[in-house]
């Protein structure tokens, strides 16, 4: 009996272990399909001697999902002082069924400050310009919101999305990006200027490739003709992948959004899912 019972337990462990071996050796393939491993690998988005003041500058609510795990795991460290600014409310997009549209606004701008809070920013700036109105907007208003901003918060990196495709085709993120570049060039011909690096938050092309098969936002939005900058870091976030989850479950009105940009990311445990997706992509513009 005793001799049955070890043999049992043996085999037990032994299949616990086949079966952990099997789920590793799964995430590392994964992990390998979506990732460009020839992009360094580097969590230095400042320049050397800088101070480590950092903003982001995106045009609505849950924009910050792209750069969750980058924000959280940067304010870990008491020497960084970060800024998300956000120039719409979030106004036009979906309610997903949880209210009415009128106040979709006012319920998208709270769950962007759950989010800020989850990523412990110092500072969150949220602005009332047209949600998809962006382009019929008053530029020189933006961008002087902007000059405003980094007068203000004197940031030595500042993230936005790119100015081509605006990840998956929003014309919200391609002009605000254009409008940020503009304002930063300015800013850095300046011998006083604070800012010294602008990045574009992107993707390698595994993870594009695998978007367009999966994603019915890229299927439908992505443009055919233009892509995405290539990346030039790839930031590490491994850590953070209770924090990003927070961060998506956060814009409770955005599930469906969410779903068709980040798919799957409900259906796989986020500590496998977040080990896959590991790292936040971006692209070096502008260096000083």
């Amino acid at each position: 009996m005793q001799k049955w019972k070890r043999t049992s337990f043996v085999v037990l462990i032994s299949i616990v272990s086949l079966l952990v071996i099997l789920v590793a050796g799964g995430i590392m393939y994964a992990n390998y399909y979506v990732n460009d491993e020839d992009i360094l690998v580097s969590e230095e988005l400042f320049p050397d001697g800088a101070p480590k003041k950092i903003m982001t500058i995106f045009a609505h609510p849950d924009d910050e999902i792209m750069i969750a795990g980058t924000y959280h795991k940067l304010n870990k460290n008491n020497d960084v002082t970060s800024v998300l600014a956000t120039f719409t409310r979030g106004e036009a997009g979906g309610t997903g069924g949880l209210v009415p549209k009128e106040k979709l606004g006012e319920t998208r701008t709270k769950e962007l400050q759950k989010a800020a809070e989850i990523l412990n920013i110092d500072h969150l700036e949220v602005y009332d310009y047209p949600d998809s109105g962006l382009v019929d907007a008053d530029h020189e208003a933006i961008k002087q919101t902007i000059r405003e901003l980094i007068h203000q918060y004197k940031p030595t990196t500042i993230l936005t999305y790119d100015d081509i495709v605006g990840l998956y085709g929003h014309p919200d993120h391609v002009l605000m990006s254009k409008l940020t570049k503009e304002v930063v060039t300015e800013e850095m011909e300046k011998a006083d200027s604070s800012v010294k690096r602008l990045y574009f938050a992107t993707l390698p092309k595994p993870m594009i490739d695998l978007a367009l098969k999966l994603s019915p936002t890229f299927k439908e939005r992505y443009p055919r003709d233009k892509g995405l900058p290539e990346p030039t870091i790839a930031f590490p976030m491994a850590s953070e992948a209770s924090a990003r989850k927070q961060v998506l479950l956060a814009h409770e009105t955005q599930w469906k959004t969410v779903a068709s940009v980040q798919p799957y990311h409900d259906k796989v445990p986020s500590w496998i899912y977040y080990r896959i997706f590991d790292r936040e992509y971006y692209h070096l513009v502008k260096s000083k």
